[in-house]
């Protein structure tokens, strides 16, 4: 099957990511507001945090989920090489109680670090990391997969801030797709459709 798709969107996307700058992220089941981890700021965040569900992940390679010592939420959560949701985290220094904007924003930074280690980190926190497929969106046409990959493609490091995206006209259910590009409308921030498509000709393994 071959897609046709409008570059416009996918290159708003990426230039607003470059500058560190949130993007409004749909797929079929999902959708999110989505950060470049590594160059995520408090105001950036606080924007994120106050239009999400609050609940904010970060999506990185499983070898640096490894690497820093972050285990899966639960031994089940493994299956087909996918080890999604770990044990969640807050930055061991710069922060205070963890829970704010700017304490998530250092967290997140750090989880990004390719220089971090794991005594950079205290656990249980306030960030959950979220280990990707290890083949990317190759392996797992997802939100976290395409978050990742869409920061690859903005030559940022591959890791990616997401929240899940709360309806503006229901507080008490997550937005639909349509939702969720009138709010980007409204607010000035790109959105790409169908962004697992849109990347996965483009983004090989993380």
């Amino acid at each position: 099957m071959t897609i046709s798709l409008d570059a416009r969107p996918l290159d708003a996307a990426l230039d607003a990511l470059a500058h560190g700058q949130p993007i409004v992220l749909t797929t079929p089941g999902a959708a999110a507001l989505v950060l470049p981890a590594a160059e995520a700021s408090t105001i950036a965040l606080a924007f994120v945090i106050r239009h999400s569900s609050g609940l904010v992940g970060v999506a990185l390679p499983g070898d640096r989920c490894d690497a820093l010592d972050l285990p899966p939420m639960r031994p089940s959560f493994r299956h087909d090489g996918e080890r999604g949701w770990c044990v969640a985290v807050d930055a061991a220094t710069g922060v205070t109680t963890g829970i704010s904007a700017a304490d998530r924003a250092e967290t997140i930074r750090r989880l990004a670090d390719r220089g971090a280690r794991p005594g950079d980190l205290h656990r249980p926190g306030h960030v959950l990391p979220y280990a990707v497929h290890p083949r990317g969106i190759l392996g797992r046409l997802a939100l976290p997969e395409a978050a990742v990959g869409l920061c690859m493609l903005a030559r940022l490091p591959a890791a990616a801030a997401f929240a899940e995206l709360v309806s503006p006209e229901d507080p008490r259910r997550m937005a639909t797709p349509g939702e969720a590009a009138a709010f980007a409308s409204a607010h000035g921030v790109p959105v790409l459709d169908s962004a697992v498509a849109a990347v996965s000709g483009r983004c090989g393994e993380p």
